[in-house]
């Protein structure tokens, strides 16, 4: 399969980096060429350093994975591991995640988009830098396919209470809504280090699953 001009392998610290970063999520090629397979793909807003993620994709190969996250800073470690780990079905894209739903990810084409811990943006004058809004699930419901899922997580109790909020104002009638306080939803023993870290600080975890 030919390398499609929008998919390079950055630079890092380690050398010449073996997992695909895609360049542009306004072009972006299909998931059947960036994986070379149809297989379900499951996509992580705010990857940083994919712990998460490099779990699932070493427990699941018969799933492909996309991580997405605006620094570079944190994803190039995640970039590093899957590379060291040999994770064929884990890929990467350094971008806005509202720019890359909007132009670059086909309709019904996601069977699970994952969005742990994104910023509270805590202050009153910054909250409507919030990704997590009625419009943004109304654009990922309509990525996702049949019985898709939106895995959300926050330590943010006003965030949580925001997200909540934000499913009535999608317009989107959901088939399936569920909710928790400091219990996972989704994959109970693959975790990111933002929820151990938050975990061990004895911080309120709370979680929001929505199914297309």
């Amino acid at each position: 399969m030919t390398q499609h001009p929008n998919v390079s392998r950055p630079e890092t610290a380690a050398g010449q980096a073996g997992a695909l970063v895609i360049a542009n999520p306004r072009s972006l090629p299909s998931f059947a060429d960036i994986f070379g397979n149809r297989n379900p793909v499951e996509i992580e807003i705010g990857c940083g350093k994919a712990k998460f993620l490099i779990a699932r994709a070493a427990e699941n190969p018969q799933i492909n994975f996309f991580g997405i996250d605006v620094v570079w800073k944190w994803m190039k470690y995640a970039v590093e591991r899957t590379e060291k780990r040999r994770l064929r079905n884990l890929k990467f894209l350094k971008a806005d995640a509202r720019e890359t739903v909007r132009y670059g990810i086909p309709p019904e084409s996601v069977s699970i988009f994952h969005i742990y811990f994104p910023d509270p943006w805590p202050k009153r004058r910054h909250k409507k830098r919030r990704l997590v809004t009625g419009e943004f699930l109304k654009e990922l419901h309509a990525r996702l396919r049949e019985n898709g899922l939106v895995e959300l997580a926050t330590d943010h109790e006003d965030y949580y209470h925001q997200m909540l909020n934000a499913v009535i104002h999608s317009g989107i009638s959901w088939s399936s809504t569920r909710r928790a306080e400091g219990e996972r939803l989704f994959e109970a023993l693959a975790k990111t280090n933002y929820e151990i870290k938050y975990e061990a600080a004895g911080k309120t975890l709370y979680y929001l699953e929505l199914e297309k």
